[in-house]
């Protein structure tokens, strides 16, 4: 299976092109030749920033799906530490080098996306000669063969993505970087040209970093009595983005307030890949996000999305009159100040469950039950050819003023859906 996840991965290789003009290994905005050991010298970091890994795992390019991941040398058991990251070494917003002055500024840096910080700060610290984090960057991918299909021809993404939402979904976040870059980052670095080298003020390495930190970047949780504050900021968390993703992941990321645990969650024999999870993902937001999908049917978060619009379309598409269409409208208008359904939302069918229930029961009964009583309301139900001898109408069948119609054939089906 881990054969066919890397042959899965690598099928989706994008078509961006190399930045090594900018992007040099040592530190991918270093100077000089490529660290002939770049494990090694994170090894190292890790001792130096009190980054301790579990005798029993090692990070290593073999025996692993892509790249860099970790293995095991040992057995593990489920509930074993493998490895512990203090906060001091998480790279974000609060622990680089120009912390104190993004924070000065973060009333000029908000975004729509909240990264902007963040980004900054690899922006400098990836060309800062000395930065603590150099080793770290050593084992990052090389920022031009990112595999996200932001990074394909335009043309091969809506050929082989279509129908997954995709597509949409990598036009709006190159339209939301290419503004943000603009509009926030770039002012931002011209105003400080001491800290950022023209080298880094570029649109190419800008979109390769979000999406570096789309793929590799941890969000910590809010508390349960926080769910009304804004989320974490994105941060990046060394050793724990080493891990690759599968759904039937072997371990999970603890936090706490000193540091952040990587835990085993099943037994883990020796020489076997080391899995973390990057959330219940379907295979189009790992697409979308990280440049790979698990192979049918190992993905047990898989699922099948429809768009809320399509649903409304194809009711639209079985009205006859203008009274129909009208209703259809107006309940769709009301669904939408209940927050039950809205231009851009989906009802997400999982494999065991509808995992959007409420949302699509809501929506199939109050509509159809709202569009038969309104319909009754304002309309005589006519009796003529009535098929039961009771003085019924025929099923679904109405009589009004814009002349008989019948029940959208959609509608029939939601009718027996939720009837049932």
């Amino acid at each position: 299976m881990e054969t066919e996840a890397k042959r899965r991965r690598q099928a989706f290789l994008g078509g961006a092109q190399s930045l090594r003009s900018l992007v040099q290994v040592a530190g991918p905005m270093g100077g000089g030749d490529e660290d002939p050991d770049p494990v090694a010298g994170f090894l190292s970091w890790c001792g130096r920033v009190g980054l301790e890994l579990s005798p029993k795992v090692a990070v290593s390019r073999e025996g692993t799906v892509a790249g860099y991941g970790m293995v095991t040398r040992e057995s593990v058991q489920p509930g074993e530490l493998l490895f512990t990251v203090p906060r001091a070494a998480l790279l974000s917003q609060h622990t680089c080098s120009i912390g104190g002055l993004l924070e000065r500024e973060r009333g000029t840096l908000q975004s729509q996306s909240g990264w902007v910080p963040l980004l900054l700060a690899l922006l400098h610290e990836l060309q800062a000669p000395a930065s603590p984090w150099s080793p770290y960057f050593a084992l990052w991918p090389e920022l031009g063969r990112l595999k996200h299909p932001m990074f394909w021809p335009e043309e091969e993404r809506r050929r082989l993505l279509q129908g997954t939402g995709v597509p949409e979904a990598v036009e709006k976040d190159l339209a939301n970087i290419r503004r943000e870059y603009y509009s926030i980052v770039l002012p931002f670095m011209e105003a400080h040209p001491e800290l950022f080298s023209p080298r880094v003020r570029s649109l190419d390495l800008y979109q390769q970093l979000v999406a570096l930190v789309m793929a590799y970047s941890f969000q910590e949780p809010l508390e349960e009595e926080d769910d009304e504050k804004e989320p974490n900021s994105p941060l990046m968390v060394p050793a724990a983005d080493i891990l690759n993703h599968l759904a039937n992941h072997n371990a999970n990321l603890e936090y706490s307030p000193d540091c952040l645990r990587m835990v085993a969650t099943q037994p883990i024999p020796k020489g076997c890949e080391i899995f973390n999870t990057y959330g219940q993902m379907a295979n189009w937001q790992l697409i979308h996000m990280y440049g790979f999908a698990e192979p049918y049917p190992g993905n047990t978060d898989d699922t099948a999305d429809i768009q809320m619009v399509t649903v409304r379309e194809a009711a639209l598409q079985g009205t006859k009159v203008e009274a129909e269409r009208l209703l259809l409208h107006e309940r769709w208008d009301f669904l939408c100040k209940l927050e039950m359904v809205g231009e851009e939302g989906a009802f997400v069918i999982g494999r065991e469950e509808v995992i959007t229930e409420e949302e699509l029961t809501t929506t199939l009964k109050y509509q159809t039950k709202r569009y038969l009583e309104n319909l009754a309301a304002v309309e005589s139900i006519t009796t003529r050819g009535d098929p039961t001898g009771q003085g019924r109408t025929a099923p679904y069948s109405f009589q009004g003023a814009a002349g008989g119609f019948e029940l959208p054939t959609f509608w029939l089906a939601a009718v027996t859906c939720c009837s049932s």
